[in-house]
C-alpha cells in the first residue's frame, strides 16, 4: 500500500511549488493594500481576485483587464489606467509656464 503514496510523492511537491506567493508577502502590505484598491476601482467581476492573499500578477492582470474595457467603452479612467489610454486620448498635462 505504501508504493502508491511513493508515487505520488514528486507530484505533491511539484504542486506546493507550483503556488505562488501572496502579493502582501511578495510587494510588502502597503503596495499590495494599493494593488487591490486599484483592482477594486476598476474591476468588473462579481467576484475579483482582487486580495493581498493572491498573487500580485493575478491582481495586476485584473487591473490591466478593467482598465482596457474602460478606454474601450470610453469611460473615465483613474490616473493608474493612464497608461492603458492610446497615444491621442492621454493627457499629457499642460505645460509648465517659463
Amino acid at each position: 500500500m505504501r508504493r502508491p503514496l511513493l508515487l505520488m510523492l514528486p507530484l505533491l511537491a511539484a504542486a506546493n511549488g507550483a503556488l505562488a506567493a501572496s502579493c502582501k508577502e511578495t510587494a510588502g502590505a502597503e503596495q499590495a493594500k494599493a494593488y487591490v484598491e486599484q483592482c477594486l476601482e476598476v474591476s468588473p467581476a462579481t467576484h475579483p481576485p482582487c486580495n493581498a492573499l493572491n498573487p500580485c500578477e493575478l491582481i495586476q492582470d485584473e487591473i490591466r483587464r478593467g482598465c482596457a474595457i474602460l478606454v474601450k467603452s470610453g469611460d473615465d479612467v483613474p490616473p493608474f489606467c493612464k497608461s492603458e489610454l492610446p497615444p491621442g486620448q492621454k493627457d499629457e498635462g499642460q505645460e509648465e509656464p517659463e
